[in-house]
């Protein structure tokens, strides 16, 4: 799979989870069924209006295939 690149300047969680979940083609829709919440859960983190806890982090972590430290952002 080719490398996300997430701009390290955006210090919005929602942010990285929306270029991460277009990069794999994904609509929230099928990131919703792939974790088994509401679309509307998947739309309010990517708006940055609810966070997601640490171990949802991790499952979108696994479905995007990238780090707990890429998708948060860190270098």
């Amino acid at each position: 799979m080719k490398e996300i690149i997430l701009d390290h300047e955006k210090v919005f969680l929602g942010d990285n989870l929306r270029t991460c979940r277009k990069h794999c083609n994904l609509s929230e829709r099928e990131v919703s069924k792939m974790l088994h919440v509401d679309i509307t859960t998947i739309s309010k983190y990517e708006h940055n209006t609810r966070t997601p806890d640490i171990y949802m982090m991790m499952r979108f972590a696994d479905v995007y295939e990238v780090s707990l430290d890429k998708l948060v952002g860190r270098k």
